[in-house]
């Protein structure tokens, strides 16, 4: 297996075992299953078929409700959602969860890349919490920042290598190669679903920003700065809980209450007030992890953070932006991944809506067609 990693926030990375010009980008949520399927075409990407298919039902659940699937069930959801689509390409890259893998940053003296390359192999085992024989590990160093000189020459502020570290159990691969195997499917493609996200909803910043993905049960964020993967952080508190919050306060079943939550939200209208007690305390709670997460990077990097990107199923949340703007007084950017690719004009409307839901698959879609 050819493994190469991030080579930056918003270029190709991931781990590649050929190349097609039809990929599925295939996203295995808690919460659903989504697919895009893109075609290579002078150039351009070009989008083909897309569909997703709640976990819920596969485990006796509702729709919307996250599910803890076993690998049989996985491999039916996909092999479910490949149909319904009506997808014809087999080769697809796969999204690894945050949760699965291990991300940090590491310094090191300044070394060649043959030095790096053998000195890693032992620093690794101080960063990674798990046997390195256990894991996939690559790593990627970080453009040296430059400064001028008053004579107009520039040169180099670092004194040290900074190197971001990457790691993944193999055993977690291997899970996900099998369910796929087992779905009918051929993987191409590996890739940390945040690195995903991020090549799809981001094309070039040059300040700080953070991208957070609002999931069911899990909320995971990332910091670039200068278009540059620097931190990312995930914790399992998410959108679903304010569904089974509504559900327990307004008598109402998981269906009814996430009905409620999406179409209502947080609508400061006075017949919408009760709903609003229940739910903003849980988004407070979320957005406060945010940024402790941010200001704790700003503050040792001396980075300030311009604007936050959202995605994922929260961030279609009615007056979510609204209330994140006046909580950071920062720009918020709702994620639009489908804006890489090409389609029909009519589709905008719809893919615009459901965008921020469907930013992991798209960004692995387009991993698999480098």
């Amino acid at each position: 297996m050819d493994i190469s990693f991030f080579k930056n926030a918003i270029q190709s990375h991931g781990f590649s075992l050929l190349r097609k010009n039809s990929v599925l980008g295939v996203d295995i949520g808690s919460a659903s299953v989504k697919i895009v399927q893109l075609r290579l075409e002078n150039e351009k990407a070009i989008l083909e078929t897309y569909g997703e298919l709640a976990t819920g039902p596969y485990t006796g659940g509702k729709v919307g409700q996250a599910a803890k699937l076993n690998d049989k069930k996985a491999s039916e959801i996909i092999a479910d959602v490949v149909r319904e689509t009506g997808a014809q390409a087999k080769h697809a890259a796969i999204g690894i969860p945050l949760r699965n893998s291990f991300v940090t940053m590491v310094e090191m003296p300044p070394l060649s890349d043959e030095e790096l390359k053998e000195a890693m192999q032992y620093e690794a085992r101080r960063y990674i919490p798990i046997p390195v024989s256990e894991v996939v590990i690559d790593w990627w160093r970080m453009p040296e920042e430059k400064q001028p000189r008053a004579d107009g020459q520039v040169f180099s502020k670092n004194v040290t290598a900074k190197l971001l570290l990457v790691a993944v159990p193999k055993d977690v691969v291997e899970k996900y190669k099998r369910i796929v195997t087992d779905a009918g499917l051929e993987p191409t493609a590996f890739e940390i679903e945040t690195f995903s996200m991020i090549r799809s909803i981001i094309s070039r910043e040059h300040s700080g920003v953070v991208v957070v993905d609002f999931g069911a049960v899990t909320t995971k964020m990332t910091i670039l700065d200068k278009g540059i993967i620097r931190a990312s952080h995930s914790f399992d508190k998410g959108f679903q809980d304010m569904t089974i919050a509504l559900s327990q306060s307004l008598g109402v079943d998981f269906e009814r209450a996430e009905t409620i939550k999406r179409e209502v939200g947080l609508s400061s209208k006075p017949e919408h007030q009760g709903i609003l007690k229940v739910i903003t305390p849980l988004v407070d709670y979320i957005l406060i992890e945010v940024e402790r997460f941010a200001m704790g990077y700003s503050r040792k990097y001396g980075v300030p953070i311009a604007k936050i990107y959202i995605a994922g199923g929260g961030a279609s949340l009615n007056g979510f932006v609204d209330y994140m703007v006046k909580k950071f007084g920062i720009e918020i950017l709702v994620a639009n991944p489908f804006s890489k690719v090409e389609y029909p004009a009519f589709f905008q409307p719809v893919l615009r809506e459901i965008g921020p839901s469907f930013a992991v698959a798209v960004g692995l879609a387009l991993r698999g067609l480098k």
